[in-house]
């Protein structure tokens, strides 16, 4: 597998800054942000890209069905179609997809699913037209209440059964680490050629945060090399991605995070990863 950024990693900087350190740190890949795209331009953002050697290893983000409640919902559908059109335009192959998590004063899980659901299946008739798959992340269920009601490899793998062409499912090792369910799920999504993005970091044993303080690959407890054997035995040839949401890591020079990381996932990796 070949190694990539994701831009979170590097959350301080621009498009710009963040795939200049990647380049130079001897990165092949970045993983962009709609947002950090915007803000330069898809032209530019893609000509930076490639000036730089680098390819585009995925895209973010499309989904947050339920954030604005039901009455938001259309204009969230609106807004992923856009961040579609975006990753097509830098010939991505794919967009995480986070469905979002509970609707504003609701506590219904069954409700919200309901929602997203619906509004994932109107936003993947326009994917469909693109090319673009979506890519549906599951998050740890610490997040359900504000990111995602999928909280397992399971959930996101019956979405996309039930939706058929133009999803997939993305495996996040900070999100399926805990779940013994999960390796199995990874060979059914293989086995059904619905097996795309493969992100990896690590949980500290004493988290800080429960957004802003993962970890570089072997600072923690997760086996990240198994999990991507787990990948390569399901026929993941991609992208391995480095995706850290981490205030400790933001604080720090670009240049020094990046060699911790590279450090971090050779250690962990070995040749796994080129």
């Amino acid at each position: 597998m070949k190694m990539a950024i994701n831009q979170i990693t590097l959350n301080n900087l621009t498009l710009r800054q963040a795939a200049e350190e990647i380049a130079k740190a001897g990165i092949g890949g970045i993983s962009v942000w709609s947002d950090k795209v915007m803000a330069e331009g898809i032209a530019t953002s893609k000509a930076i890209i490639c000036d730089l050697g680098l390819e585009v290893s995925g895209v973010c983000l499309a989904g947050l069905f339920t954030q604005k409640g039901i009455e938001g919902a259309a204009g969230q559908i609106d807004a992923s179609r856009r961040a579609i059109d975006m990753a097509a335009e830098l010939g991505a192959g794919s967009i995480i997809t986070v469905v979002g998590g509970l609707l504003p004063d609701s506590k219904s899980h069954d409700e919200a699913r309901a929602v997203a659901f619906d509004a994932l299946a109107v936003t993947l008739e326009h994917a469909r037209g693109t090319g673009v798959v979506l890519s549906l992340e599951s998050l740890h269920p610490m997040y359900s209440p504000d990111w995602s009601v999928i909280s397992t490899l399971k959930d996101a793998n019956d979405w996309c059964d039930r939706l058929g062409p133009g999803t997939s499912v993305a495996v996040d090792t900070y999100h399926v680490w805990w779940d013994k369910t999960a390796p199995a799920e990874i060979a059914r999504a293989g086995a059904a050629a619905q097996l795309t993005d493969f992100h990896i970091s690590d949980w500290l044993m004493q988290t800080e945060s429960l957004l802003r303080d993962r970890g570089i690959p072997g600072e923690g407890v997760i086996d990240n090399a198994a999990w991507a054997d787990h990948m390569i035995a399901a026929g993941h040839t991609g992208w391995v991605e480095v995706e850290i949401f981490s205030s400790r890591i933001w604080a720090m020079p670009p240049g020094q995070a990046l060699s911790k990381i590279v450090a971090g996932c050779r250690t962990c990796l070995g040749d796994r990863v080129l």
